[in-house]
């Protein structure tokens, strides 16, 4: 006598209740990609963290996840020099099909939630990433701005909802075109557009065009919804005090960069020393930088005096002039926030930089005079 039908389902039944949870616990993995004229980005956006490696080679590039994982949108093709399509395969490989004209890649890690972000490299563009757009002249100063955070890094949000990262580039907008009615400046941003960009990358940028300065501005937000006013900080690898160190941790751990005493890569602390030590010739240049920026958002914006600070900030390691970072503001507080709301509060914020920058260049050049030998390399 043959088994009852009802029977032979029930193994069929037990092994889907026994799949379906299995499937349901995948990580997930929403695929973004953002296309510029440099690069091709791609931002992998995982519901939980999970192990990976990267090839390359013939042609593709290849993620493979240590377990299976659910991609969406699964596959995409593209009209692209650089990236040609991607699929998954097998379960836990995410494979990139490159175009003639990619170069190479770069990748980064972002947290909460755990994102990867891969760069694929357009060959063409070499020679604008690393060569200036305008001709060298010795009498023309050269300001690099760089507005923080930008594309799925949104910053720091206001308890209304004002997003740091749009309020950055406003500034940064307004401070290159003021500064630019100096037809001996030349003012160039590290984004023009709500776009992320590498924490090496802003000062790489810097370093490209030889500048004389680099200003990173930012937003600031606390825990205790009193705080206000601005801070001005340059590169230390001891901070100021425990604000000073988490700010930089805060600042450092949205771009997925980790140089607290727990990360596990020994290279960390290392850098961090090097970094140091490179913008130890520049100290006493950032130092005074950071204190005409800090008197001056002080004086006309009315904020209160938090003072000049140092901390351990990765956008300003590397950078091979003076480097200071603005924190211009508590977007947490909505008396400052609703500020920050305003076009002419942000163009004082502006003016108060621009003045104080102004102000740093005339006295880099007085000195320049007294010391010859305290010129750019």
């Amino acid at each position: 006598m043959g088994t009852p039908r009802s029977l032979r389902l029930v193994p069929l039944l037990v092994l889907l209740a026994a799949a379906t949870p299995v499937f349901a616990q995948r990580t997930r993995v929403n695929v973004t990609v953002d296309r510029s004229s440099t690069s091709t980005r791609l931002i992998l956006t995982h519901s939980e963290q999970i192990g990976y490696v990267i090839q390359e080679g013939n042609g593709r590039l290849e993620v493979i996840y240590s377990q299976p994982v659910v991609i969406n949108p699964a596959g995409q093709r593209f009209d692209d020099e650089v990236l040609k399509r991607y699929d998954q395969r097998r379960g836990n490989r995410l494979v990139l099909r490159t175009g003639d004209s990619f170069r190479g890649y770069e990748s980064f890690e972002l947290h909460n939630p755990f994102r990867l972000v891969l760069d694929l490299q357009n060959a063409s563009m070499d020679s604008v990433l690393t060569t200036p757009s305008f001709d060298p002249d010795p009498r023309r100063k050269i300001i690099v701005i760089d507005p923080g955070h930008g594309g799925v890094e949104i910053g720091a949000i206001g308890p209304t909802g004002l997003r740091e990262k749009e309020v950055v580039l406003d500034l940064a907008r307004r401070l290159q075109r003021r500064l630019q009615r100096d037809h001996n400046l030349t003012v160039v941003l590290t984004r023009d557009e709500d776009r992320l960009i590498g924490l090496d990358e802003r000062t790489a940028i810097a370093n490209y065009n030889r500048a004389d300065l680099f200003l990173s501005i930012h937003l600031n937000a606390s825990p205790r919804s009193t705080a206000t006013g601005a801070e001005t900080y340059f590169l230390s690898n001891d901070a100021t005090d425990d604000a000073a160190r988490t700010l930089a941790a805060l600042e450092n751990g949205a771009a997925g960069v980790r140089l607290d005493p727990v990360d596990k890569a020994p290279d960390h602390n290392l850098d961090l020393v090097l970094w140091d030590l490179a913008q130890n010739q520049y100290l006493a240049e950032s130092s005074l930088l950071a204190e005409r920026v800090q008197w001056h958002l002080n004086a006309l914006t009315g904020t209160r005096n938090r003072g000049v600070r140092q901390a351990p900030f990765r956008v300003l390691m590397g950078a091979t002039m003076p480097a200071v970072l603005v924190e211009a503001g508590f977007v947490s507080n909505i008396e400052e926030e609703e500020r920050f709301r305003s076009m002419e509060y942000r163009s004082r914020v502006a003016e108060a930089i621009e003045t104080a920058v102004r102000e740093f260049l005339h006295e880099l050049d007085r000195l320049q005079l007294l010391d010859p030998r305290a010129g750019r390399p």
